[in-house]
């Protein structure tokens, strides 16, 4: 999926990925989301 929609705008997911207890990426997600959690003092 392109980032930029072909009229300028930012595409955006209308929901989240289906929940799997067997995900094998979640452990990554989660690396990737942590700075920004931390900027925002969640963490």
């Amino acid at each position: 999926m392109l980032e930029k929609c072909s009229c300028g705008s930012v595409c955006v997911v209308p929901k989240p990925p289906k929940y799997s207890p067997e995900d094998k990426y979640a452990k990554y997600r989660r690396e990737t989301k942590r700075p920004d959690l931390e900027k925002q003092g969640l963490l």
